[in-house]
């Protein structure tokens, strides 16, 4: 018979193989979510860190005062380094309230929810705002959790490979 722990552990491995498939994956393996409409957001599927490219993964949320002025730091590095792939995350389902913050904050990438977690347990993201770094290979080259200066994030970018 086996034991508990074998048994949950089994259950964990077919569970955590079944959300993998809810994600939406890209024929190169790499996860997608639904980008919203709005303002410089295009809308439709994104990639969340294509291989290839230098990543910078925002995770962030209406109710966070830090995160208002996160996106002023953000918009000067969209701006000063056009080839990353920036995509900023929320884990809300409200989709009027992302919109109406994305528009207020003058968001000029892409942005995408993430209510159900599964981006946030991947990248093992506890605290919001969190910025991650990823080189070319997906491979994380720095985590700040905070608001971080469009100084500090550019060397990330930079050591990362932009």
């Amino acid at each position: 018979m086996p034991s508990r722990r074998s048994f949950l552990a089994a259950g964990f491995a077919a569970a955590a193989t079944g959300v993998a498939g809810c994600l939406g994956t890209s024929t190169d393996g790499t996860v997608e979510l639904d980008s919203l409409a709005v303002a410089g957001s295009p809308g439709g599927s994104v990639r969340v860190a294509p291989v290839g490219d230098v990543v910078l993964l925002d995770f962030w949320a209406t109710w966070c005062a830090p995160c208002e002025p996160q996106m002023t730091e953000l918009r000067r590095i969209e701006q000063e380094y056009p080839a990353v792939h920036m995509l900023s995350i929320t884990n809300e389902s409200n989709e009027a309230a992302v919109k109406r913050f994305w528009r207020e904050n003058e968001g000029t990438w892409p942005v995408a929810t993430d209510p159900d977690l599964r981006v946030s347990e991947r990248y093992d993201v506890t605290r919001i705002p969190t910025l991650i770094a990823l080189d070319t290979e997906n491979a994380e080259v720095w985590r700040h959790s905070g608001v971080a200066a469009a100084d500090a994030i550019a060397d990330a970018v930079d050591d990362a490979g932009a």
